[in-house]
């Protein structure tokens, strides 16, 4: 059984420094990179492996929310270029100095970040909450989880 790696926080500026530091220690392969979005603060985490043994090291770095942006690690960590695509489409990161930045699952130019706190996501919208009651007034009507009152339409 292999052990959850520690969380290592390291600030923006020294992101790709202790990437590649990790590399020399031999954590040299990508398993995943992606964001967490806390309401609060947003992060980009990457969990670096060593291939021939079980040790790992799991990088974090808290992003500024209004402009989240990081340096890219593909030209240390090919690996890593799917995995930023994927975070840059679904959290609105930008990780500069990358030369790809295209479409992997939503479309071109939608510019949402789905898997922000901050996003409507309209299918929640549209959908009618199985818990609720008829609109009658007997009950106090509630929002279903995730939405937030002003993403509601007034019918």
């Amino acid at each position: 059984m292999t052990k959850t790696p520690a969380i290592i926080d390291i600030a923006a500026d020294e992101w790709v420094a202790a990437c590649t530091a990790s590399a020399a220690r031999g954590c040299d392969v990508v398993d995943w990179l992606t964001a967490v979005d806390t309401a609060e603060s947003l992060f980009v985490v990457v969990h670096l492996v060593d291939p021939g043994s079980s040790r790992s090291e799991m990088l974090r770095c808290e992003l500024n929310v209004e402009r989240p942006e990081i340096e890219s690690i593909t030209s240390w960590f090919p690996g890593a270029d799917w995995h930023e695509r994927e975070t840059h489409e679904m959290f609105g990161i930008e990780f500069l100095g990358r030369s790809q930045t295209n479409a992997l699952l939503m479309r071109a130019g939608d510019g949402s970040s789905p898997m922000r706190k901050t996003a409507a996501l309209d299918a929640r919208m549209r959908t009618p909450w199985p818990g609720q009651e008829s609109a009658t007034g007997r009950r106090r009507q509630k929002l279903p989880p995730g939405v937030r009152a002003e993403w509601t339409r007034d019918e």
